[in-house]
């Protein structure tokens, strides 16, 4: 049996289930965002139903800030790159060489704080 099969009909006996979650999304962002989770008949250039009242997007984008600000504080890092001792010893088999190491792994940090700072993925919804 080939894999692809396999994943293609795994996928179409869950499709039921997904269905209902889709259509509950569905009927809550037609009364804040109708453009977040678009039937599946409409594309990019579909009229979308305007609310003509901004208190379910706005909500939806106070909550998504919040989450945003709990799992990406602004004032403290959100993660730490660290090496344990056993690695770090066998790694370098001097003692001296962990301030080189923790440099290296700091500087990686701040490399991938800039980058995430710099992406889209935490765009606002609206």
């Amino acid at each position: 049996m080939d894999v692809k099969d396999t994943a293609e009909n795994r996928y179409e006996s869950l499709s039921e289930i997904k269905e209902h979650y889709l259509d509950r999304g569905r009927e809550c962002s037609e009364l804040t965002i109708p453009t977040l989770i678009p039937e599946n008949y409409q594309t990019q250039s579909s009229d979308f139903y305007s609310p003509f009242q901004s208190v379910g997007s706005r909500g939806v984008n106070n909550l998504a800030s919040k989450l945003l600000l709990l799992l990406l504080p602004p004032n403290q890092p959100f993660f730490r790159l660290t090496l344990d001792e056993f690695t770090l010893s066998e790694l370098s088999g001097r003692d001296d060489m962990k301030g080189e190491f923790e440099k290296a792994l700091l500087s990686y940090e701040d490399l991938l704080k800039s980058q995430i700072g710099n992406s889209n993925y935490f765009q606002k919804v609206v």
